[in-house]
């Protein structure tokens, strides 16, 4: 589950993953562009006045745009022109509050070759909150020119171009004999930007410019820091409220996983971003009080009962895996986006509480922040921490069946159950957390048995979360398809769900990588008890690999049962666009596997 802490950094571009209406229209091009960005003296310091004028074409027909822009209270919108402005919030669904907002103008180009021209400016008040912009756009961009003026005041100012594509941006750089520099890109013939959800993240795979040098260190960066992290950490009646937390706990493990699930269960998750307070936690007595809360003001509050209760507890921020750039080699408000709370084991080895995950243990590193590293603030400075990786596979989500063959009856009867663990237990509570009330006993059932011949005995499904690290479903299953007779024999299909990522990956409109929401593993074990008396045929088994993921499916005896397992270990979240046919190819081999069914003859 990735959650946002400062995510201003998304405001530096005028159009990009955001859609006003809903849908891009692909008749409609950006046939020319100019953007300048130029760092100024403020009154307050440093500044960015950034400039735009774009040029919208209908190549084919008529069609509609609506140029638009981000603003807020740091980021100041000084000029619209070219239409009618409207104005509105952004908050996006996601966002309990924030303070950005949007202009935008509504054009209609009537027929083809009719143009359209939006003209904005704005200027960052703090220049700090300019951290990089990408030079594409969700239109495919003709020509275009961004030009970055750097006064020799700010010598520090370097810009990284990432993930540039062979040819489309070029970029000259020029430096003044008085110190200067202005740097141009020029852009011909890009595509769009893709939106597909399912790409990985814009600023690990899309050409972007990142912005830096207005921190020159990681010193810096926590000075900038610190100053938000003074907040008051009282607590009225700490003592009262910690027992109500804690109960009987006594040992250090106890005491931590107690207070850890109290925030992860009783402080709703909610982001608020505006402003200076998308940096700055709110007291924990707030947070407890309006039992809601940012990751901010969670992970403070996690820290200051921790504390309270005599365990070491701080506070650090960190950049989840969206990010591909770590803390200490760009100190900058880019390269982090979320806050958690560390806790010291001694010996270098920490536990990383992310209490806006409802169902994580307190032993288990959350994906999203798996490799990355983080800023840990102490009373008297700050620590950098390398988060360490872990095994992929100590998450798993798990579906067994166990049931029941009878030779008067070719429906299977027997139990289904299926066991989450870890990020994969988070995802599957955060995901049917938003299933309405009325609705939550169906889409259940059908999570544990996904076939429409099979049915779940919903009176008697079990839902458990109760465990740290864990979920667990449960219910009598009966299924009436998967055994099939003919020529004197019974056939049984083992292979009756299937997992989150079995899906062949479509080719036809992609024109980026593909990224898996998780790593992990995924298992599907369906198990039959049989009659007496009957040979059994089994299929072959099957394994295959590839950077991403491992497949396999084996079919065995086990007494008087068949049992089929099927494995997908996912390793590696992102597939190169050039590796997805092989990718289908092998996803088709082993699902045509796991088809294959299993003959019962009955003995004489």
């Amino acid at each position: 589950m990735e959650v946002r802490l400062m995510t201003l950094s998304v405001l530096f571009f005028v159009c990009s993953v955001f859609t006003m209406n809903g849908a891009r229209d692909e008749n409609v091009v950006i046939a020319q562009a100019e953007e300048e960005f130029r760092f100024v003296v403020g009154k307050n310091g440093p500044e960015v006045v950034h400039a735009v004028s774009e040029e919208y074409l209908a190549t084919r027909r008529s069609g509609t745009v609506q140029p638009h822009i981000f603003h807020n209270n740091i980021v100041r919108l000084d000029k619209a022109s070219g239409g009618k402005p409207q104005y509105r919030n952004a908050n996006s669904p996601s966002v309990f509050h924030d303070d950005s907002k949007v202009c935008f103008f509504n054009f209609n180009l009537q027929s083809k070759g009719k143009k359209a021209k939006a003209q904005f400016k704005r200027t960052f008040t703090d220049a700090a909150y300019f951290t990089g912009f990408y030079p594409g756009d969700e239109y495919p961009v003709r020509s275009k020119k961004i030009i970055v003026d750097i006064p020799a005041e700010y010598a520090g100012i370097e810009l990284v171009d990432h993930n540039f594509p062979s040819s489309g941006i070029t970029r000259s750089d020029v430096n003044n004999s008085d110190g200067s520099r202005v740097i141009t890109y020029t852009i011909a013939d890009l595509k769009e930007m893709p939106s597909d959800p399912s790409s990985p993240p814009a600023i690990s795979s899309l050409p972007y410019v990142m912005v830096k040098g207005y921190f020159p260190d990681t010193d810096s960066l926590y000075r900038y820091h610190r100053r938000r992290l003074d907040v008051d950490t009282a607590l009225t009646d700490a003592s009262r409220v910690l027992a109500e937390i804690v109960g009987n706990a006594v040992s250090r493990d106890s005491l931590i996983e107690k207070i850890y699930r109290y925030v992860q269960h009783n402080i709703r998750y909610v982001a608020f971003e505006e402003g200076e307070a998308a940096y700055r936690p709110d007291a924990p007595a707030e947070v407890l009080r309006k039992r809601y809360g940012d990751c901010k003001g969670m992970a403070l509050l996690l820290a200051t009962l921790l504390n309270r209760a005599g365990i070491e507890a701080q506070v650090a921020i960190v950049g989840t895996r969206s990010i591909p750039f770590p803390i200490s080699g760009n100190p900058s408000l880019s390269s982090t986006n979320h806050m958690i709370c560390i806790v010291p084991d001694g010996d270098g080895v920490y536990r990383y509480l992310d209490p806006t995950n409802e169902q994580i243990s307190q032993y288990h590193i959350p994906w999203s922040i798996r490799g990355k590293d983080a800023m840990m603030f102490l009373s008297d400075g700050y620590r950098m921490i390398d988060i360490p990786e872990e095994s992929p596979r100590k998450s798993e989500d798990r579906l067994i069946y166990n049931y029941e063959l009878s030779p008067s009856d070719t429906a299977l009867r027997g139990t289904g159950a299926r066991y989450c663990s870890e990020d994969f237990a988070g995802y599957f509570v955060a995901v049917y957390s938003e299933v309405p009330k009325h609705l939550f006993t169906d889409v259940m059932a059908k999570s544990l048995v996904p076939v429409a011949t099979a049915y779940v005995m919903t009176d008697s499904m079990q839902y458990d979360t109760s465990k740290p690290g864990i979920v667990s479903l449960t219910a009598p299953v009966v299924n009436n398809s998967a055994v099939t007779e003919g020529d004197g024999c019974w056939y049984i299909d083992l292979n009756c769900a299937d997992g989150p990522m079995s899906k062949r990956v479509e080719l036809d409109d992609r024109v980026s990588d593909y990224e898996f929401g998780l790593t992990g593993s995924i298992m599907r074990c369906m198990s039959v008890k049989l009659p007496s008396g009957v040979d059994v045929a089994l299929p072959e088994g099957f394994t295959a690999e590839c950077p991403q993921a491992k497949l396999s499916c084996s079919f065995s005896r086990e007494g008087d049962r068949v049992v089929m397992t099927k494995t997908m270990d996912v390793i590696s979240p992102r597939m190169p666009l050039a590796d997805i046919p092989a990718w289908n190819a092998m996803l088709k081999a082993w699902n045509e596997a796991c088809n294959c069914q299993v003959e019962l003859r009955w003995k004489n």
